[in-house]
């Protein structure tokens, strides 16, 4: 599902709030929609989910019109490939270290002329080849989302040349794996961490590249709208689940 009204948001620096979708239950996504977040982002990363299980999951979230963003395991062309053709919102690209990489793999989002997509129209985003294949083809590099991660030391270093980068719509900030990479892994508090977290901030709000970020609480996401984060992905459905829960059973006595 084409996402404009996600994507202009973001460009006009408008907070949108998702969380990540780790569960791999379609119910899940359609109370997800209906509980009126902006977008989801489906980890085939961090979490197990097939082709067949992530198409039902876009499936779901289209029928409540929320945008998905399927963070995928690798910037690699097959799996780029296969969440777009599938009907994905956008890409969420992890485990880039350099300004190549990254531009290798969002020419994997785009058709010619602007990139190198594998053209196909017998596939869901093309509504199975009824469509008029020249729109189609128009609205799918001008409308889908391009996320890349900042998580690690190599890719905070090339933020401003990454911001530059008009095909890439936002910059996600990973705490967790900066501090791994900067040495104090499990640490995001840790000064040079938080050090390296604000230089890739400042350099974004300089530039005028939207920026996202993950948060564990409600405040902590309160702290980043406040400092200009576009797009921020707040927990998980796990983590919904079990804070949930934990938080009623504590209030039984």
């Amino acid at each position: 599902m084409i996402a404009h009204g996600l994507k202009a948001d973001l460009h006009t620096g408008k907070t949108k709030i998702g969380t990540f979708a780790k569960l791999g239950n379609s119910t899940v996504l359609e109370a997800l929609g209906l509980a009126g977040l902006d977008f989801v982002i489906i980890d085939t990363e961090h979490a197990p989910c097939d082709q067949m299980l992530l198409l039902d999951l876009i499936r779901a979230a289209d029928s409540v019109f929320l945008p998905t963003i399927v963070r995928v395991p690798e910037g690699t062309e097959a799996q780029i490939l296969k969440a777009l053709d599938i009907g994905a919102s956008g890409v969420q690209i992890p485990g880039l270290s350099t300004v190549e990489e990254a531009a290798e793999a969002v020419s994997y989002t785009k058709y010619a002329p602007q990139g190198r997509r594998g053209l196909s129209f017998a596939q869901r985003s093309a509504a199975y080849g009824n469509v008029d294949k020249a729109a189609y083809m128009e609205e799918s590099n001008a409308g889908l989302l391009n996320i890349v991660h900042i998580e690690n030391k190599e890719m905070a270093a090339q933020v401003e040349a990454l911001c530059g980068m008009d095909a890439i719509d936002v910059l996600f900030i990973g705490p967790m794996d900066i501090s791994q990479s900067l040495g104090h892994p499990g640490e995001p508090g840790h000064p040079e961490v938080v050090k390296a977290v604000d230089e890739v901030i400042r350099i974004c709000m300089a530039k005028g590249k939207p920026y996202g970020i993950f948060v564990g609480t409600p405040s902590a996401a309160q702290k980043y709208a406040d400092r200009g984060a576009a797009y921020i992905a707040l927990a998980s459905d796990i983590a919904f689940l079990t804070s949930g829960y934990k938080n009623m059973m504590a209030q039984i006595h």
